[in-house]
């Protein structure tokens, strides 16, 4: 249990604020010292790097395009879209997408943006959709993140491609 010490040593209360611990556990970690030894040489030597040389564009993971996209859908999508045919879902499915005139599937409720979007979905509309984010954007009830990495979108375009031809 931890004792209040100083007004704002641990943040208000005296409780350190999870999101500050976890800040300082990550520095810890990154920097390759162990709570423990902090102060004293690591062991482990110096503190490994994660980030790729510059001259080395970005790669997929190991692993074939279309499961790629389907790891992502998984993650991302399949939350509120469905990606299995008459399985019910809080957002419009997955499946058939591509070729279809967005905001007219039956059963869901569409905010006025969406249904007036005109546009029938393609590879390339989808991929202008998912490379943006969609908070700011005022009545669109979809709320997603986007995704900036071009191969990203490609993976999941190719998994949404899949789900329609079948």
């Amino acid at each position: 249990m931890l004792r209040q010490g100083r007004a704002g040593q641990f943040g208000s209360g005296g409780r350190t604020k999870p999101a500050a611990a976890f800040a300082a556990l990550a520095s810890i970690v990154l920097a390759g010292i162990a709570p423990a030894a902090a102060g004293s040489p690591s062991a482990a030597g110096p503190a490994p790097s994660f980030a790729a040389p510059p001259s080395q564009e970005p790669q997929l993971p190991a692993m074939d395009r279309l499961a790629f996209g389907e790891l992502l859908v998984r993650q991302r999508c399949a939350n509120c879209h469905a990606i299995v045919q008459g399985e019910n879902s809080l957002a419009p499915p997955l499946v058939g997408l591509i070729g279809r005139q967005a905001g007219t599937v039956e059963g869901y409720t569409y905010s006025p943006n969406i249904k007036n979007l005109g546009v029938v979905w393609s590879a390339g509309a989808l991929d202008g959709w998912l490379a943006a984010t969609t908070f700011d954007t005022p009545d669109i009830r979809m709320r997603h993140v986007g995704l900036p990495q071009p191969d990203q979108r490609a993976a999941v375009i190719a998994y949404i491609e899949m789900l329609t031809a079948k």
